[in-house]
Parts: C-alpha cells; sequence; structure tokens
C-alpha cells in the first residue's frame, strides 16, 4: 500500500513543482508527460535509497525532522540527476539551478509523506510479509 502512495505522491510531486515553480518547465508541451520521467527516477531512486519513516503517524518528531532533512537532500539531488537525464534524452523537465531543485524537492518530499500519511497505516506483520 505505501509503495503505491509513494509513486503516486512521486507522480504529483513532480507535476505540482512543474506547474507551480517558473524554473522547472517541460521540454515538450505536455507537462503531465514530461512529468512521467522524473516520477520514473524518483521512484527508481526512492526504492535503492529509502528515507521513509516505516509509520508516518507513529513515528517520533524527530525522526520525522531527520528523515524528511534527509529526504529533501535527496530529492534535491534527484531533480538535478532528472535535468541531466532529461537534456540528455531531451524529454522531461528542465531544471534552472540548485534553488528550483531544492524547491521541487520540498515539494516532491511534502507531497509523497501527506499520501502516506493519508489512509490505512501499514501493520508490522504486513511489512514482514
Amino acid at each position: 500500500m505505501y509503495k503505491r502512495r509513494r509513486a503516486l505522491g512521486a507522480y504529483l510531486g513532480t507535476l505540482l513543482a512543474a506547474v507551480l515553480l517558473p524554473a522547472i518547465r517541460p521540454i515538450d508541451d505536455n507537462v503531465a508527460w514530461a512529468a512521467l520521467l522524473p516520477a520514473l527516477v524518483f521512484l527508481i531512486v526512492n526504492q535503492l535509497i529509502s528515507s521513509y519513516p516505516s509509520s508516518i503517524r507513529t513515528a517520533p518528531p524527530i525522526a520525522l525532522l531527520i528523515l524528511g532533512g534527509v529526504g529533501i537532500v535527496q530529492d534535491t539531488l534527484i531533480w538535478l540527476l532528472v535535468s541531466w537525464i532529461s537534456a540528455r534524452l531531451d524529454a522531461g523537465l528542465d531544471v534552472d539551478g540548485f534553488l528550483a531543485a531544492l524547491l521541487g524537492g520540498v515539494i516532491v518530499r511534502a507531497t509523497v509523506l501527506v499520501l502516506m500519511a493519508v489512509g490505512p497505516q501499514p501493520t508490522p506483520e504486513a511489512e514482514a510479509a
């Protein structure tokens, strides 16, 4: 369940960042299709390096702050990677500099964390399976 919410959060976060931030713009004309490549990169990297708490609602606030900070740094670096990949493939989103990547990272991380907090939380038995 969390994996689906992370996937949806990554896509909605990249789409939201592309719409809200003028420094992140699609290379193509269609923003929805251009946000698909960054969302896939976010999903792959976030699966390899998971910096999410096991349960949002029961995690101590300090753990959320630490994981949130680490996650924002991770997402900022992913935005810079996305910009580099998009320039090579001539598709995706173009990111103008570090500040845009940082703001995009904050938007994506916040979107994913909000979607993970909504709905039923995983039980320890379900995580072991």
